[in-house]
């Protein structure tokens, strides 16, 4: 019976089918880069390349409405992108296809969301932890408290 191997000793590999995906899939999000450089705001939020296959850039848009907008303006990008990306030099066409698209598979975001309590629920954890004997416990309920922010800092207690 053959033992589960973790994955990165597969992506390790020099020769084989999954190198050559790997190496696809970093060369189409380089691309990808390159392209949506070229694509105007907000439009590129909601475009990203799948593909380049001979003369046909291949394109996926979030939504039937974004990908009607890029082919409105597909025959102006062509130039641009015949003119400033080597890659797409020989580019004569659009494919366009409406699918999700994976925000995160070629970069880096960080959902930095700073949550704040209400009043109402400060003050519920404050009553809480004054009635708590658990040290830790009391100690973790005041720190979470502790989120409550007010608009004005001279209400502080």
């Amino acid at each position: 019976m053959n033992s589960l191997k973790p994955l990165y000793k597969y992506l390790g590999r020099k020769k084989g089918k999954v190198d050559d995906l790997v190496t696809k899939a970093y060369f189409l999000g380089k691309m990808n880069q390159d392209f949506l450089k070229f694509v105007p705001t907000p439009l590129n939020q909601h475009v990203q390349l799948a593909n380049l296959n001979g003369n046909i850039l291949h394109v996926n848009a979030d939504s039937p409405a974004w990908a009607a907008k890029f082919r409105f303006m597909s025959s102006h990008l062509i130039p641009t992108l015949n003119k400033n990306i080597k890659q797409f030099q020989y580019v004569r066409e659009f494919s366009v296809a409406t699918r999700p698209i994976a925000k995160t598979l070629f970069t880096s975001s960080k959902n930095n969301i700073s949550r704040q309590l209400s009043s109402v629920a400060k003050d519920s954890l404050l009553n809480m932890a004054e009635s708590m004997v658990d040290g830790d416990l009391k100690k973790s309920l005041l720190r979470l408290a502790n989120r409550h922010k007010t608009g004005d800092t001279s209400q502080k207690k």
